[in-house]
């Protein structure tokens, strides 16, 4: 089973200090990133929230959003400043002891002094009424990375078997090829010895070796490798972006062997369909996570 990158996912939840509208935003990259944007919570929260996100998600860059809309009374208040109110009284005590001064202190003449009534805005959530809308967004956007994961596979499988048909039809035209290349090569090295005193065996010798050199089983093979590799990976639960892109490199520099040692028109041909559907497989591997 494999994951996007790329995804979408959006949770609305009401508690009891409000309501959070959440959404995450997943997009390519080469490694993991996480952007927060949340209320004002502690370091210690952010860093869990950023510690749930990397049990889901192993690569890409991740935008989540997390709008707290306040319930009405929550968590501002206008609060009496008790400290305030006592050294006022203090300093009032000792003016009327010192100075003989008259008069009665009323709600009125407290009310008039700064500082008394304080405005407190409290932006400040705990993470752990976060983590549970938190991680139902990473869950949904995990089933949405799970479904575009389900058509990124569906694609490189089929795009594989056309790569293994194409080379099932090199494999089986090569041994003709190369039959006829020796004939031909032998019939003219054949008449070259005969108009010039030249070592038969050494020609033949050297002659093997030419034909070793145009020989194509072996990289043949190792693609067919590549091939049962990239088919095996994409079975993996773990995050395999990064092996199919390297697993495409091994192809692509196999394919290219066979693509220059091939002197048959029909081969390379099969040869430019094959290193169509690796282009087209290179650029769905970008996506995996």
């Amino acid at each position: 089973m494999i994951k996007s990158m790329t995804g979408f996912s959006k949770v609305e939840m009401e508690v009891k200090e409000g309501r959070l509208n959440c959404e995450a935003r997943a997009l390519n990259n080469r490694y993991l990133e996480i952007g927060l944007k949340l209320p004002k919570i502690d370091y210690a929260g952010e860093q869990k929230l950023r510690e749930l996100v990397k049990r889901y998600i192993k690569r890409g860059k991740v935008d989540i959003t997390i709008k707290w809309e306040k319930s009405n009374g929550g968590s501002n208040a206008l609060k009496v400043n008790e400290i305030a109110v006592r050294q006022y009284l203090e300093v009032l005590s000792i003016l009327k002891k010192n100075f003989a001064l008259k008069g009665q202190l009323t709600l009125e003449n407290i009310l008039s002094f700064r500082d008394i009534i304080t405005y407190e805005e409290n932006n400040n959530i705990s993470e752990k009424i976060l983590v549970t809308p938190f991680e139902n967004l990473l869950k949904k956007l995990d089933e949405e990375r799970v479904k575009e994961g389900r058509v990124i596979q569906k694609d490189l499988t089929g795009r594989l078997k056309n790569i293994k048909q194409n080379l099932k039809e090199i494999e089986k035209r090569w041994p003709l090829i190369i039959k006829a290349h020796e004939s031909k090569l032998k019939e003219r090295m054949m008449e070259v010895i005969k108009t010039a005193s030249i070592d038969e065996i050494r020609v033949l010798h050297e002659l093997a070796i030419y034909m070793e050199r145009l020989d194509i089983s072996e990289e043949i093979v190792r693609l067919k490798g590549h091939i049962e590799n990239f088919n095996n990976t994409l079975k993996s639960d773990d995050a395999i972006g990064r092996k199919l892109d390297f697993i495409i490199q091994e192809m692509v520099r196999e394919t290219n062997t066979i693509g220059s040692k091939s002197n048959d028109l029909y081969i390379n041909e099969r040869v430019v369909h094959i290193k169509v559907e690796i282009e087209k497989m290179r650029e769905q591997a970008q996506n995996v996570e």
